[in-house]
């Protein structure tokens, strides 16, 4: 089996804690905790649809929202949450199942998304252009897994799906899943990854995180702390058809594994227990160590001080060099060089990051986009002068549109300078860059 390309999924649950008649600005307030402050304050009637001063106005055009969707059921048992503003906290009620994990599949010229959330279902979505320039979300498929999903991800035409679910052998326990579903056969049952033939699941803990290669092998991340590595078996599935066989099985974080990227012969990766732990594939042993440490005043930058929320390789341009994004709930994103493991660079977001991606402006320039714990999103140079120089911040508070709930437990970006986000407010936005940053 052949993927064509690499590429991670990342699911976001289990994180606890913590202008005038025509242009309106918005995103103000760098959050506190030390961050920032953005550079643009984006014109919230453009976000949300059109500003009448154009090139008049004082505000930044360039981003929009286009789309939001409710993208799981009502939770009967939601309770009040809290939405932090900027003059204190209010009081919301999260009355849907969170949603936790989107991906892209770009197909005969259409855009279609998958979400998963803890409805225990996976969706599929039309994400079609409108003619007022805007998109046009369509919901065309749901199916239930049986328990909560965790992780989505595509790898060329093939659905991967991290879920929970009791197996059969095990009908009071509960373990984690992975589905694989061929959509250019998506009349065919799924492939299976199974620990062996009488361990029908990928892993004793839920599913939090997943990564595949060109060749086709599959890496998970576990709340069980475990990652494992996962070969295409033509026999390896149920009676006999085909699925995934286990080859490697990698142990050393303390808590779920939230985070993956390979990068040549060596995996990535991060987990709650706050390391970041560098693997040696063909030998599947732990080459190298990041501690964590303790949260205080005195923290060294290079180190995170709380869960990790995520890995993101980097390539920069003009062959500046291989680099890794990491974010965590201790606040910050971290910029690590991938040749020797050091950290290049650190931001705070005053709310922990709970998701990143990369994406580009207009002219190609490429930025990161930090999903955050309230709800909010910023977007950031990478490594520009100065390095994850803050750009902007979508913040429900001041744009109007957006998450009004967070955590942000999962953002992606596709085609024409769009991306997707997702969070705990059950909802799915799509957004898309549409102006110059001054990169």
């Amino acid at each position: 089996m052949v993927f064509g390309g690499r590429g991670g999924g990342r699911g976001g649950s289990g994180y606890q804690g913590r202008g005038g008649s025509g242009g309106r600005g918005g995103g103000g307030g760098g959050g506190g905790g030390g961050a920032q402050q953005p550079r643009l304050q984006l014109c919230r009637n453009f976000a949300s649809g059109n500003c009448t001063r154009g090139d008049k106005c004082s505000f930044a055009h360039v981003v929009k929202m286009h789309a939001v969707t409710d993208a799981s059921d009502k939770n009967p048992d939601s309770k009040q949450s809290y939405s932090r503003g900027y003059s204190g906290q209010s009081t919301k009620t999260k009355d849907k199942h969170k949603v936790t994990s989107v991906s892209i599949w770009e197909t005969n010229g259409q855009i279609k998304l998958f979400t998963g959330s803890h409805d225990g279902k996976w969706r599929l979505w039309n994400a079609a252009p409108a003619a007022n320039g805007s998109v046009t979300l369509t919901q065309e498929f749901e199916h239930f897994v049986g328990g909560p999903v965790d992780t989505v991800h595509i790898a060329s035409h093939y659905f991967f799906c991290g879920f929970e679910a009791s197996p059969i052998e095990c009908p009071d326990a509960k373990a984690g899943m992975v589905h694989s579903w061929n959509l250019n056969a998506a009349q065919d049952p799924p492939m299976e990854l199974w620990m062996s033939p009488m361990a029908k699941y990928a892993g004793s803990g839920r599913i939090r995180s997943l990564w595949t290669t060109a060749d086709g092998s599959v890496f998970s991340g576990g709340s069980d702390g475990i990652i494992r590595q996962w070969a295409f078996n033509p026999t390896g599935g149920p009676g006999g058809k085909p699925g995934f066989s286990l080859m490697k099985s990698m142990g050393g974080h303390l808590g779920a594994v939230t985070g993956l990227a390979l990068l040549g012969t060596m995996l990535w990766s991060g987990g709650m227990d706050g390391t970041l732990r560098l693997w040696n594939v063909e030998a599947g042993e732990q080459a190298h160590l990041i501690p964590a440490v303790k949260k205080d005043a005195n923290s060294p930058p290079g180190h995170h001080s709380g869960p990790v929320t995520g890995l993101l390789p980097f390539e920069a341009p003009n062959n500046q060099g291989s680099f890794v994004f990491s974010s965590s709930l201790d606040d910050t994103v971290k910029v690590w060089n991938a040749t020797n493991g050091e950290c290049v660079a650190s931001e705070s977001h005053g709310q922990g990051v709970t998701s990143i991606a990369l994406t580009a402006d207009p002219k190609g320039n490429p930025l990161l986009l930090c999903g955050l714990f309230y709800g909010d999103i910023m977007i950031r140079g990478t490594i520009s002068n100065p390095p994850l120089v803050l750009l902007l911040k979508l913040s429900h508070q001041y744009v109007g549109v957006g998450h009004e709930l967070g955590p942000v437990n999962d953002i992606q970006s596709g085609p024409g300078n769009t991306f997707y986000a997702v969070a705990d407010d059950g909802k799915l936005t799509v957004w898309q860059i549409t102006g110059d940053f001054g990169l």
